[in-house]
This record gives C-alpha cells, structure tokens and sequence, in this order.
C-alpha cells in the first residue's frame, strides 16, 4: 500500500509541473509536502463541502461527543472556515469569500473572526445551512459573548458569488446541526431552554453536569414559528433527514441517580447539590425534611434529596432496595421521530440487545432468571460484543445508492473527538433489529490499546469519523493517523500541539487484510497560521494544518415524504366504539398540550430482555409466564417526568433533570385531573387493565419515563430510557418491553382492544359534559 500511495503522489506532482492540476482559492494553505495529492486524480462525482476548525484539546471541543457546544474561546477557536471542493480539485473558501473570516497570521479576534460547523445542503442542490460563531477576543482578558447561530450559504456553483445570510427569527441560543425539513423548515438542536424558562439556563446533562442541549426544534424561518419537538435530558446529535422522511439522531440516554450528589455524599466531593420545590422562576432552594408525613426518608443530612427512580447507584445509598443490583446507565443510541415531533423511538426499536452497549446486570438478586447475558439469538452477536458502555454511534448517513443503507461512527465518549471505527447497516423501516448485523469498515481492535502504552499494531490504523458514501459509491472520511486517545501532548499553553488532525480522505480497502484504510488526502492538508487572545500576556498561536471535517455532498435529493403522527387501527376502533370523535379528542389534546399513549399487554416482554422480569401477571386478570420461578404481580403504571429542579454550587447557574412523579405544572395545570382516582397508589399512577393493559394522558413536550409496579407499590419492570411525545399524538406501544418478533415463550405481539383505553375514554367523556 505504502508503493502504491508513493507512485500516485509522483503522479500527480508530474501533474502540478505540467501545469494541469486545478488552482486554490483558500485563505489557508495546501501543505507543500501533500499538496500535489490535490489534483484531478483525486475526482468526485459531485462537489463537496466541509469546514476547517481549529485543532483543540478541550474537553467542550464542536468534535467532541458532548458538551461540544461551548461558545468560549477554549472551546471553538476562532479561525475555522466553510469550503466547497470541486469534481477537479478546486477548493473555494465560501466564508471568506463572502466577507467573514480572518485571514492566516491575523489575530482571531472581532466582529469577523469566526468558527464553523455542520453544513447541510439544501435538496435542490444550490445551498446549504450551517452553523457559524461569530466573534473573537481582540486583548486580553476579553470574553465576548458568542453563540452557534444557522446560516446559509448560496452562490455555491462554479462561476457563482458567494453569499451568506443568517436565518431570521431564531432563538438567541445555541443553534447546531441545522437541516432542512421536507418542507425547507429548519430542524436543529438548541440549548435554548425548556418552555422558555430562562430562569433553568443552561441545561446539565446527568452525567458530569456538563452543559447540554435541550433537544430538536422546528424553526419556519419566514413566519417565525418556532416548536421543540424532543426533550431530552441529557441531549442530542447530528440530525439527520433520512429518505423515509425519518429524523435520525444520536441521543444520549443517561437515565440514572444523580452521581455528583452520591459523590458528595459518600466520596467527600464538592459539588454542592441542592434543590428546587419547582420550576417557577420565584422557586428558591428548598431544605427537605428527611422523612415525609409517612415516615419514609427522602433527603440527607443537607436537606438534598435522594433520587426516587432508577435504582441505587452505589451500595451505601440508604433508599437501596437490598434485593436490587446497582444501576449506572450510559449509552448513545440512534433515534428516529417524525418531523411534528412524533413517534419518538430508537431505530427500528433496536436496542443493545441486538447492537451492544449499556452492561445492564439482573436487576432482583433473589431471581436466578435474570442476567445481565444477550440472547443467543441475534445477527449481530459479533460485533455486539465490541460495543462498550461508554460509547455509541455518530454522524449517522444514508448511503445514496441503497436506500436504507446507513453508515457512521462508533466512538467512544472521552478522548476521541467522536471518532473512532467506520461502520454501516441496513435497519429501512420495519426491519426487524434481530436480523440486522453490523458491517466494521476499520478494525474491532482499532481500540485495543487505548492509553497508547506501546507501538501501534497494525490494526491501530488511527480514527475516523464523517462518513460520506458519495454517489460513485466512494467513502470518504475525516481521518487521524493518531490512535492514541489523549489529544493534546503540548507543554505550551501558548502554542499548543494537538494530537488529532483530521484530513479528508477517501477509504481504500487494505490489500494486507480484511479491513480498509485511509488514503490520499484530498486537500492536501489546509495549514493555517491563527493567533487568538485568552489570559495570558501574549497571545496564542497555532501554526499548523487545521482540522477538515462535517463533509457533505453538494448534489439535488429527492425530498422525503414527511412522516406524521399515526393512530393504531386497532386503538382508533376502540376509539370509535367508546363514541369518541378522534378529531376532537386530538383538538382537545393539542389545546392542553397533551399526548394519550396506550398498551395493550404490559405482561409481554420481548425475549431479548432477560434482566428484568419477564414472569408477570394481572390479579385477576392475564398472565404472561414463560419460564418457572419467581412470578410478579403487577396491577399499576406510574409514570415519571425530568423536572429542571436540582442545582449545584459549583457550577452557578443551570439545572439538572431531577425524576418525579407525573404532576401538574405550569405548561400543564391540569393534567392530574385526567388521572382516575386510584387509592393507595403513590403519584402519577395508573390502574392497569385485566388484560394487561395501560392508557393516560400525559404531557407533551417533556421527556417523560415508567414503571409497572407491584399492588405493593414496589417497582416490577423500569423503563430504561427518556421518551417525549407530541401534542395530540396518540401513540400505542403495544407490550412493554416492545417485541421485535416474539415473547420469551414465542407470543407475537398481542392484538386485544385495550380496556384501559376504554374505560380512560368513558372517564374523558364525563369530564368533558357528555
């Protein structure tokens, strides 16, 4: 391969003395060592954009997996830019250009310094949305205010004038990873707060109260309608519109007790904790008692709340049920929705049963059917085994030639900017997950040594991340030959010297061995000369090639047929047989800003999932018992909401989700009025039906979670994960766990009309005068 490489760059430097290879229009410069490798030779079928970023080693980094979002100097440094790449070679700098940007060896600093990221083009193929930060510090100690905001570029052919225009009427807050919706509304992620309360900002996330994005939002940039259409706690990446009108995204699922508050307790740490009785902006901190009026305790010793859901964390919690193992959840996952905001679930319903992750062990210790083991049965249970906890998928693409086809990143969360192994699989709607196995471009082992304690093996080829499959079927990647994970070896806070460089690079399959490689690069390498201002007396510099990355295709697509909020045929005769109007039913949703969600037999559980119970029954009602042991009574279903109500000391300003019971609140007022009266049960709970059957009201717009519990009020079966739903949807999960095909004893999923549906609407009815 190495010959092979040699001979091409002979090639093309015999091309750049001819005179025949293409002109660059860049304010950077191509690396005089590579820069013959950007010549016609390295042809594509269509142009392609990217942007150039400023290589950096903080923790909040635009490449990193989270927390990337920090509009602070340390984490986007000034100097980044939006190119285009034309089939021959040719590269044009759209954002210099069209009047923004610091050219190489000024300081980045002022009202034209920018960074970029994320572009995505438009279908017609002319334009393209991107985020920009615009703004720099000029001196030191400066720190202007600077916040990722959507932009779009047209003017983008051949012959064309660059220009650039900032899409009106957003929210003044972090906007990222903006696209087109089918109908050329712009779809994004956003830290700008949940229901607008101001008073919450920024969002924590439920890990490392890191600052979070709240979720997706919905923007109709002429008219200014502006709609969030997923919460999510600990937030969301790298949207996707995908050719079934499907919003794919990664979302980071970190349902678990607070860790900084267990810290604080029991491991001498200092992050301060505290609550809020609400979410009012006149709420102040509140020191809880430690038991409530029945005598259960619910604070410590500083009046901070103990979490109420999922398990403990750690052994010395004393809410820990004894009888439960302990829970820590981390996982990013590929989600699907629709563009109104509906039918919010993983893709395909896939889970790590069928594509790894999250180690889940059994959750009751006295029941031998429980394990933490995936089943036996599953396409995938190759490559299932080298997903790791803390890490997940990334930059998810379609691939152009073969709808359904989808490729991305498996990364891990820390030290890699996202990048990681080159991977793809086929999951088109109504796939079963179980069937779908995962294709590894790169290599298994590309992490088998990841503090970089020794010489790279041959598999340690370094990382990858931006996938693009263009339409002549080539990947190109952002490349790395860097395989160690810490990404920063400077000594100099002045002029520091990242590890990771990432390079545009078409992947060629490796004649040594099963796995591909990356090849020549298609820039050549953009080496650019940036100084910014921090704190220090002198300012910063970097010298050195920047960071090539978000590569998109410029070519026309077919719009998607956008995908709405659907009604179950089974649920809409129920409906109908209770003398229900749907239409006005969902009317009377939307005004309050609610969603109804309905199951038909909660006692069925997919047979993948063998670490809760499986063994359950309804007293007096259906049962669900596919091995011998342990059988569970359950009779009810508490729903659970994020509430923006735990503070921190340390870090000022910002909420972190804290999990209650579902209430009323002020987006909702009357929402417990639409729960029946169920004695006995604690709040937010429903009966379930004789059939096995749940149905509620719920709210919209919230990220929302559940449990079935036992007549005892004692917890049977955790939802593992946070769901939103839409105004006026009506959404059916018909058995909790969802099946994929069957049941542990080969049930398919089950068809009965739900009675809690009915008896929920009869209730409705009464409420409403008929």
């Amino acid at each position: 391969m190495t010959h092979r490489l040699t001979l091409l760059a002979a090639l093309l430097a015999i091309a750049v003395l001819a005179g025949t290879a293409p002109t660059l229009a860049v304010s950077a410069t191509p690396s005089p060592a590579s820069a013959a490798r950007t010549s016609a030779q390295l042809a594509t079928p269509h142009p392609l954009m990217f942007v150039t970023a400023v290589p950096n080693a903080s923790f909040t980094y635009q490449l990193n997996t989270f927390s990337n979002f920090g509009g602070g100097i340390s984490s986007a440094v000034p100097g980044g830019d939006l190119y285009i790449r034309y089939p021959d070679g040719t590269l044009r700098n759209l954002t210099r250009e069209a009047g923004w940007g610091v050219d190489s060896g000024g300081i980045q600093g002022g009202a034209k310094a920018i960074a970029v990221r994320q572009p995505t083009v438009h279908w017609s193929g002319d334009k393209a949305l991107f985020s920009m930060l615009v703004g720099g510090p000029t001196a030191r100690y400066e720190n202007p205010l600077r916040r990722w905001q959507i932009y779009e570029v047209s003017g983008i052919k051949k012959g064309q004038t660059a220009k650039i225009r900032k899409i009106a009427h957003q929210p003044p807050y972090n906007n990222m990873s903006p696209i087109y919706g089918s109908d050329d509304r712009v779809l994004f992620t956003s830290d700008k707060p949940l229901f607008g309360m101001k008073h919450t900002y920024p969002q924590l996330d439920e890990y490392e109260n890191a600052n979070t994005n709240t979720g997706i939002w919905k923007l109709d940039p002429a008219s200014g309608e502006l709609a969030m259409i997923e919460h999510a706690p600990s937030g969301v990446f790298d949207l996707y519109l995908d050719s079934y009108g499907r919003l794919l995204f990664t979302k980071w699922d970190h349902l678990k007790r607070d860790q900084q508050a267990d810290t604080d307790r029991y491991n001498g740490g200092q992050y301060g904790p505290f609550d809020y009785a609400d979410e009012s902006p006149t709420a102040t901190r509140k020191v809880y008692p430690p038991y409530d009026d029945n005598g259960k305790l619910i604070a410590d010793n500083k009046g901070v709340l103990y979490d109420v859901y999922p398990e403990a964390r750690v052994a010395q919690d004393p809410t820990r049920n004894p009888n439960e193992a302990l829970q820590d959840f981390n996982q990013f996952f590929i989600w699907q929705i629709n563009e109104d905001g509906s039918g919010e679930e993983t893709l395909n319903h896939v889970g790590r049963h069928e594509f790894g992750g999250t180690y889940m062990d059994g959750v009751f210790l006295d029941d031998p059917n429980l394990s933490y083991l995936f089943p036996p049965y599953d396409a995938n249970a190759a490559m299932r085994g080298t997903f790791r906890s803390d890490s997940g998928i990334f930059q998810l693409k379609e691939d152009p030639t073969q709808p359904g086809r989808y490729y991305g990143v498996y990364a891990q969360e820390f030290s890699r900017q996202a990048a990681g192994r080159l991977i793809e699989f086929s999951m088109a709607p109504g796939v079963n997950p179980e069937t779908v196995a995962i294709t590894d471009y790169t290599n298994a082992t590309l992490d088998s040594d990841p503090n970089g304690d020794h010489p790279p093996t041959p598999s340690q080829t370094g990382h990858y991340r931006n996938p693009v499959k263009t339409t002549d079927g080539t990947f190109y990647v952002s490349h790395t030959p860097e395989y160690r994970v810490n990404a920063d070896d400077s000594k100099d806070v002045l002029h520091p010297k990242p590890r990771y460089i990432f390079q545009l690079k078409p992947m060629v399959k490796n004649q040594n061995g099963p796995d591909w490689l990356a090849g020549a690069s298609l820039t050549g390498g953009l080496v650019k000369n940036v100084r910014w201002w921090q704190d220090e007396a002198q300012p910063h510099q970097y010298n050195g090639p920047l960071n090539e990355v978000d590569l998109v295709e410029v070519r026309p697509r077919p719009r998607p047929m956008p995908r709405t909020m659907q009604v179950d045929p089974i649920e809409q005769q129920a409906i109908a047989d209770a003398g229900v109007d749907m239409n006005q039913l969902r009317d009377w949703l939307v005004d309050n800003k609610m969603a109804l969600i309905v199951s038909r037999n909660v006692t069925m559980r997919d047979r993948a999932d063998v670490s809760q119970p499986f063994n359950l029954k309804i007293p007096g009602g259906v049962k669900n018992v596919p091995s011998g042991g342990k059988v569970y009574s359950i009779d009810r279903m508490q729903l659970l909401q994020a509430d923006l109500t735990r503070g921190y000391v340390h870090s000022g300003n910002g909420r972190r989700v804290y999990v209650k019971p579902m209430h009323d609140s002020q987006q909702h007022p009357n929402l417990e009025d639409q729960l029946p009266a169920f004695p006995g049960a604690p709040q937010g709970t429903v009966k379930l039906g004789t059939d096995g059957s749940m149905a509620a009201f719920v709210p919209a717009g919230r990220a929302l979670t559940w449990q079935t519990m036992s007549p005892t009020n004692e917890s049977v079966v955790r939802e593992r994960v946070w769901v939103s739903f839409a105004a006026g949807e009506i959404r059916t999960c018909t058995t909790c766990h969802g099946l994929n095909s069957q049941t542990k004893n080969g049930f398919p999923e089950p068809t009965n009309r739900p009675k809690a549906l009915t008896d929920l609407l009869f209730k409705w009815k009464a409420g409403q005068g008929k």
